[in-house]
């Protein structure tokens, strides 16, 4: 009779230890996520480890129907601009209302338009984040003329052969041009770049009036989209008087 009894000991342990490990990746999320009441607003990132060991961030939205969509995003994208390799930038749970939130399998994509010259030059990307509500847009571009220069997105995603087959700035609902127009402006306006003497342009804009995934106002729609740098800067009114193209990229998803 002690066989049997043997048998049942062998397999009691292994299950135990799988069980806390479980329980401890469980913990490490629960933790490092921050706290979270019990509603439909709920947006976090969190980092874990997974089961073979691996660190990784995600991001977790909640929605009205109580159903979380979650995307594993790049952890480059979350260090601190002082933390050495491997550490992690943690977030608590942040709240947005529903009505303002994008579609949560969005939350988390990401593009990028490779920049170029009229005459084919790098001039570095352009890179996109969709977050819970609009659209982190993140120039860092090279071999720009100093000053401010008018920085677009336009309507169709190329840009041969001069960039001319970009069209117009993006604009789906057919809305004013000018971020300072009183009537409006449409979705490609974004604010004018500035670039320094050694033709360095770096900035980060964000925008509520386009999103990555699906919609109305999608950057990938039939035709896509491109980013288009200005010769001069744009007047913020409802002629944007910006001049000639002297970048373009096309926006491609990740």
């Amino acid at each position: 009779m002690s066989t049997p009894i043997n048998l049942k000991l062998k397999w009691i342990a292994p299950i135990a230890v799988a069980l806390t490990a479980l329980i401890a990746v469980i913990a490490t999320a629960v933790i490092t996520a921050g706290g979270s009441d019990d509603n439909d607003r709920d947006v976090r990132i969190l980092a874990r480890q997974t089961g073979d060991g691996r660190t990784e961030v995600a991001l977790q939205v909640r929605d009205s129907y109580d159903s979380w969509g979650e995307r594993i995003l790049p952890r480059e994208r979350f260090l601190a601009a002082d933390s050495e390799p491997g550490l992690w930038r943690a977030s608590t749970t942040i709240y947005i209302e529903a009505e303002q939130a994008v579609d949560p399998a969005a939350v988390g994509l990401t593009a990028t338009a490779t920049m170029t010259g009229p005459d084919g030059e790098p001039m570095g990307q352009v890179n996109f984040i969709q977050g819970p509500r609009g659209v982190l847009v993140q120039a860092r571009m090279t071999g720009v003329p100093e000053g401010w220069h008018g920085f677009h997105i336009h309507e169709t995603g190329s840009c041969d052969p001069d960039f001319s087959a970009a069209g117009g700035h993006y604009n789906p609902t057919a809305i004013g041009h000018g971020v300072l127009h009183e009537d409006g402006h449409h979705p490609g306006d974004t604010v004018n770049l500035y670039a320094h003497t050694d033709g360095t342009a770096n900035a980060d804009q964000y925008t509520l009036d386009v999103t990555l995934g699906e919609g109305p106002a999608s950057l990938f729609d039939a035709d896509g989209s491109a980013i288009i740098v200005h010769q001069s800067p744009d007047t913020y009114g409802p002629d944007p008087a910006a001049g000639p193209r002297i970048a373009c990229g096309v926006i491609t998803l990740d």
